[in-house]
């Protein structure tokens, strides 16, 4: 499995391409990208979807588009998707890029398990940034959005953010193999060891 990691837009969230000989999935696509579109619009004979991990305009705010130009479905976790159509609750409002409401075509659960083409993704919900809030967990892999970042932690200052919850859901991804590397939402990449070392927020 490929992995590329495209920072997009003036908060740099990251975007995460990944691609096989039967999958093409783009994760948190924020901020238009030509490259993202060309991605998806290169692999049709390919399994396709695009996955957000949560609904805060800069991990969404291209998805709506991008489904429109390349027929590709969204998924995100059931407990976000009001997110998606409430501008304040995705935060576009505030930031002065209010997004057109739109809708998921699927709704993922907590340890729901599903394959696109021959990748295989679990859902691990991970509450506290945003109510809704997932991770996937793709083999030794964790596209973990806003929950954990490399010696940091997601925002609970915005709407129906909270902090007991967050900390209680990065103990959840603590329990993970050691091993596993986590892609974040924002910045470089980390791994579950060194955060439960080393985070200054909430360590193992």
């Amino acid at each position: 499995m490929e992995i590329k990691r495209l920072p997009l837009g003036p908060i740099e969230a990251n975007c995460y391409l990944l691609s096989t000989k039967k999958a093409a999935v783009v994760i948190d696509p924020g901020f238009y990208s030509k490259e993202v579109l060309d991605f998806l619009q290169q692999n049709r004979d390919k399994e396709r979807l695009i996955l957000l991990t949560h609904g805060h305009f800069d991990h969404i705010g291209f998805a709506c588009e991008l489904r429109k130009e390349t027929d590709t479905e969204i998924a995100i976790g059931i407990a976000d998707a009001e997110y998606l159509s409430n501008e304040n609750l995705n935060l576009s409002a505030q930031f002065g890029m209010p997004l057109v409401p739109f809708s998921a075509d699927i709704l993922l659960n907590d340890l729901e398990e599903f394959s696109v083409g021959d990748i295989s993704f679990k859902v691990i919900h991970t509450p506290g940034h945003t109510p809704g809030g997932v991770c996937y967990l793709v083999s030794n892999y964790l596209f973990s959005g806003d929950t954990l970042f490399n010696l940091s932690i997601g925002r609970t200052d915005f709407p129906l953010g909270d902090y007991n919850t967050l900390e209680n859901s990065i103990k959840k991804l603590y329990k993970l193999d050691p091993e596993t590397i986590v892609l974040s939402g924002h910045g470089p990449k980390t791994a579950i060891k060194f955060e439960k070392s080393h985070n200054p927020y909430i360590r193992g």
